[in-house]
């Protein structure tokens, strides 16, 4: 011991090296700590024992040749310094796409040229709001409270479409909209978004879901993507109205796959509001939660886990990717885009348009569910085929504001895992849709006529059957 004390007291290259190899085991420590949740624990144990052998090595170096060591351990914590930036981006990007706390973002909104802005006195101002929707007045009462503004004038409407049109011819100055009216406002004008200025708003909180889980790595699993539109604003884990609705489910056993798009429209019975409606509306008015009840209901399927994501992270997300190879089962032009029969290159703006196209196609919401499910094939096999360093950074910055979920984070290096196994399944398998008519009528909630899709009789016990298979290994 003296000896080395000796050592180090007459040697500068044997300090240096001894506080790089120090600085070495911090972060070396501290990256096995943040991956340990991810990593089996096989493979995390052989990390350790290398890391050790590393360490002694190193250790000799430093007590036998000092300034040969300063390089190796100068690279080593290079090395280690990359690797604490890489982990600490994939922890944060866990942590925040498995944040799953809800939440119903009620807005008060003017027209997109009023000069109204948040800053100003309210009391020349008149406000609407639609009188069935019960939380509309309270809210927006205590959103004005906070914001310290008194309005002058209040008017309840019995339907959004006159309030709109009111607002349009600037008789009212501020309308409320909260998810049961924006779901109402969506049907007089897909586009009222692009009419509007958001001046105030609250966001209150739903109900987190609860998974189903399962050893994804030895179990069958299904696992549901919601594709959000604009309704559920910048913030994903606002509720939106559920665009894409799409069913994977996985036996990781026996390699089975199948996939299954559920029409917005489909009517389901929707338990928030104790009434049926479409699809589309139970998350909007209920959230996620919502939208598996009224899915494992209609289907009578279990769903073990949900993915999230809005129209922001699907355009980033392949662009991320450089664009991605994708299948058309029909050509013709959207958006000024031209898609033909067969594989074509897509962006994210482009990919965008083959995923919401739907009115120049033949079969319309069915067509358009086939197109969606080929783009989800397009991206699984593109992240697969090139899981780089740099695509996997990429991905997690596309998609760390714009995509959630309740798998579980340790289940993240599983599903990649998975993801790999089953991609020849994945290229391959048969995209499966809802045979089925819309008829029109007046909505079971409010008291607006619209379509609502119903399958045709059979489908439905198809679809069970189906999934039944890939999870009983037939």
């Amino acid at each position: 011991m003296n000896k080395y004390l000796d050592y180090l007291k007459e040697s500068i290259w044997a300090k240096i090296t001894l506080a790089l190899l120090a600085i070495i085991v911090i972060l070396g420590i501290y990256c096995l700590f943040q991956l340990y949740i991810y990593i089996p624990t096989n493979i995390l144990m052989i990390g350790l024992i290398v890391f050790i052998v590393v360490l002694g090595l190193l250790w000799l170096s430093h007590y036998k040749i000092p300034k040969v060591s300063i390089v190796l351990e100068m690279i080593v914590c290079g090395c280690l310094i990359a690797g604490v930036f890489a982990t600490h981006k994939v922890t944060t990007f866990t942590d925040k796409v498995t944040e799953t706390n809800e939440v119903e973002t009620v807005q008060i909104v003017a027209l997109k040229d009023s000069s109204i802005t948040k800053e100003q006195d309210f009391n020349k101002l008149s406000i609407a709001y639609l009188q069935e929707d019960d939380t509309a007045y309270t809210r927006s009462s205590e959103i004005l409270k906070e914001n310290n503004k008194t309005v002058k004038k209040e008017y309840p409407y019995k339907n959004m479409e006159k309030a709109y049109t009111d607002l349009k011819n600037k008789d009212i100055d501020l309308l409320v909209l909260t998810n049961l009216s924006k779901s109402d406002l969506s049907s007089v004008d897909e586009n009222y978004n692009d009419q509007i200025k958001v001046i105030l708003s609250k966001d209150y909180p739903f109900d987190s879901v609860n998974a189903k889980s399962v050893n994804i790595s030895s179990e069958p699993f299904t696992i549901y993507f919601q594709g959000a539109d604009l309704s559920s604003g910048d913030n994903i884990n606002s509720v939106g109205r559920g665009d894409v609705n799409i069913l994977l489910t996985v036996n990781p056993k026996t390699k089975q796959v199948n996939m299954q798009v559920v029409p917005r429209d489909l009517f389901v019975y929707i338990p928030c509001k104790d009434a049926s409606s479409k699809l589309s509306y139970s998350g909007w008015w209920g959230g996620i939660q919502s939208s598996i009840a009224s899915i494992e209901k209609a289907l009578d399927v279990e769903i073990n886990y949900y993915a999230k994501i809005n129209f922001t992270g699907l355009t980033d997300l392949v662009d991320a990717l450089g664009g991605v190879k994708v299948y058309s089962h029909y050509t013709y032009n959207a958006g000024g885009y031209k898609f033909v029969k067969g594989y074509n290159d897509v962006d994210g703006p482009k990919a965008l348009m083959f995923a919401r196209a739907r009115k120049m196609l033949p079969l319309n919401e069915r067509s358009r569910g086939y197109q969606q499910m080929e783009l989800i094939k397009g991206i699984f096999t593109k992240f697969a085929q090139e899981p780089t360093y740099d695509h996997a950074m990429s991905v997690i910055n596309s998609l760390e504001n714009n995509f959630t979920t309740n798998l579980p984070k340790e289940d993240f290096v599983k599903a990649y895992q998975i993801v790999l196994d089953l991609l020849p399944k994945l290229q391959t398998m048969e995209n499966h849709s809802i045979e089925g008519e819309y008829k029109w009528h007046n909505d079971e909630v409010n008291s607006n006529y619209l379509y609502y899709f119903y399958p045709n009789n059979g489908e439905l016990k198809a679809v069970k059957e189906r999934i039944d298979n890939v999870l009983n290994g037939k």
